[in-house]
Parts: structure tokens; sequence; C-alpha cells
């Protein structure tokens, strides 16, 4: 589904507060968009009102930080991941009305923990959500990152876009690690800062792992270099053979 036709981050930042930015499309796209973020504002009610029902005495609900395939990591919902069945009527009139499965993700925030939950899942069975309470987060990875692209007008100009990673491990085991775009690294920056019960967690520019074995099955980043690195040792022979073949050829 084009990022211009989903509306799930923009009518959660409504919900939020933050006043939405207008969008330059056609017409055609415009009255497809308008479809859709209506159906989306009744779908997000009923999550809302769902999320409301999981709260303890006292608990209070303070804002939610929208995630989506085109905006976000899509590794663990997209392609084959992101196949899924709809079995209640909410959840089946929001695959028609939007187009999407388990792309569109919320995690939220209370005054005493996460909610991490996808869409379309939460809407089939309410109790399909991981929750993870500020005192079981004992150390947060929360790092920035960036890449020079191409530019869109000339070769030579370039492009810097931003992303950043956040990554943990509860006291319990449970393990949270999602690419954040800017706009949410911000949120969860100034949800560290004012809600009182997050003011314990060590933020962090490495992974932390409650245990050791844990920290080599689960670490994505380690993952990735190991992987380069096999690749690297497989390649580096038939590289260096080929190498010393065409300077033995160019010397005869």
């Amino acid at each position: 589904m084009p990022i211009l036709s989903n509306p799930f981050i923009e009518v959660v930042n409504a919900m939020n507060g933050i006043p939405t930015k207008p969008r330059g499309l056609t017409s055609a796209l415009q009255q497809r968009y308008k479809a859709r973020e209506a159906a989306m504002y009744i779908t997000m009610h009923q999550v809302l009102a769902q999320v409301t029902d999981l709260l303890a005495p006292g608990e209070q609900l303070v804002n939610l930080l929208p995630m989506t395939n085109e905006a976000n990591s899509a590794a663990g919902s997209d392609g084959v991941m992101g196949m899924y069945a709809p079995k209640m009527t909410t959840a089946k009139a929001y695959v028609a009305a939007q187009a999407s499965l388990r792309g569109n993700r919320l995690l939220v925030f209370t005054t005493r923990r996460m909610l991490f939950l996808v869409v379309i899942e939460f809407l089939d069975d309410p109790t399909a959500y991981f929750s993870y309470p500020y005192t079981h987060i004992q150390a947060m990875k929360l790092k920035q990152r960036r890449m020079s692209i191409p530019g869109n007008h000339h070769f030579w100009s370039r492009e810097t876009i931003t992303w950043a990673v956040v990554d943990f491990q509860t006291t319990d085991g449970n393990i949270f690690t999602e690419t954040l775009t800017s706009a949410n690294a911000a949120l969860l920056k100034r949800n560290l800062l004012e809600i009182p019960a997050m003011a314990d967690i060590v933020i962090t520019d490495h992974v932390t792992r409650v245990r050791r074995l844990d920290y080599w099955l689960s670490n994505v980043n380690l993952q990735v270099r190991l992987g380069l690195g096999c690749f690297g040792l497989i390649m580096l022979p038939p590289l260096v053979y080929g190498i010393v073949w065409a300077i033995r050829l160019a010397l005869k």
C-alpha cells in the first residue's frame, strides 16, 4: 500500500494533538485518502476503547506512537510475516477499508508501562498485545542513525535521512526492537523526560540483555555484522585468487 494513501500515522498524531500536514495529492488520491482516513478514525476509537479497558485503577493513557511498514521496519510485518486472516467483523472491515494487514502497529504509553500491539490482531483479540512495565526495563538502546543518499535533482547533490533504533529487554525476558522515524524518536525522548516512571531507565547506544545467550540470539546489529563477516571470509579467497590470476596474465 503506498505511503501516501495510508492515513494511520496522521490519524494517530491527530489523536495525540499533533496537527496534520496538508498533502499534495491529486483529486483521485485525495478522495481515496479521505475515505481511508474516516474509516481509520473509527478503527482507532475502537482500539482506544479496548486499550482503555486494559488500564489498571489509577493508570492513565499518555500518548500513542504509530509505526508502519512504510516508515518503520517491515521485517516482521511484511511479505510472509505480514500475512493474516481476520476473524472478527471489525478486523474484516479494517482490511476492506485500509487494504492493510499487519503493517500498522502501535506503541501505547501509559503512566506505568508500554503496550505494543498490531492493530488488526488487537481488533480480533483484545488480549493480543505485549506489556512492558517501566519498572521491568533497566536499560534501553536509543541510537540515532543517519545516511547520506543521492539527491533527487542532481547525482552529485546529497540528502541526509535520519532514523533511530530502539531496543530493550525486560527483566522477565521480553525483547522489543524497532526502527523509529525521527518523529517517533522525539516522542519517545519526550516521554522519557516527562513520564516519572520512566526516569530510572538507563539510555545507552548499545544492546543490553539479561542473559548472554539472548545477546547472541536476538541482537540484530550483531547478526548483521557476523553475516557480513562470514560473507567476507567466503568471498575473500576467490577474490584474492582472481587478482593474482589477473596479475600473472598481465605479466605474460
